[in-house]
């Protein structure tokens, strides 16, 4: 059985360490940082995992990341490398410049969660779609929540029995009403 007091203490310690404040102003290496659990993409995929998994798949969901493995990758015009991050070639000619528009995106899906803004969060087209509610979840107002720590449509649609493919705003909210 989960220890939910001892996951409400670690949720803390991340709003704790990154405050909306926060968001605008970090830098690249606090967002991303190879072997750093600290930085704002470990708290979001592994340190806050039991409170919703955005586990799998590719780094490129953080839409810039430092890269574990530095091997000389080749770019195209859709994925783009350096030495130390890689990073959707849309966002930018350089880690630096895609780091600057996922920055801002960071914060605004931040500040959509605390307006409670469900259905701008849904039109927010900017970052994965995992990592977007996942940030959405811990951004919320956690006493009277409006997002569940389920991020894909799948599960959620499985739970309301919503068979014609809603989005994830109308599942949250369904979920949120159904609980």
């Amino acid at each position: 059985m989960p220890n939910f007091q001892q996951q409400y203490t670690l949720w803390d310690e991340f709003l704790k360490a990154w405050p909306v404040s926060r968001l605008a102003s970090m830098t690249l290496d606090e967002y991303t940082k190879a072997g750093s659990k600290f930085s704002f993409t470990y708290w979001i995929e592994a340190r806050l995992a039991e409170m919703g998994s955005i586990w799998g798949g590719s780094a490129f969901k953080f839409g810039v990341f430092s890269r574990k493995n530095t091997e000389s990758k080749p770019s195209d015009a859709k994925l783009s490398y350096s030495d130390e991050y890689g990073w959707y070639s849309t966002l930018g000619n350089t880690a630096d410049q895609a780091f600057e528009k996922v920055r801002g995106q960071v914060a605004e899906v931040a500040q959509l969660a605390i307006d409670g803004d469900l259905d701008a969060l849904e039109a927010f087209e900017h970052l994965g779609e995992s990592f977007k509610w996942k940030i959405a979840f811990h951004y919320q107002a956690r006493l009277n929540p409006v997002i569940v720590n389920i991020f894909k449509r799948d599960w959620l649609a499985a739970f309301t029995g919503d068979t014609t493919k809603s989005n994830m705003a109308t599942l949250q909210k369904a979920v949120v009403a159904k609980c």
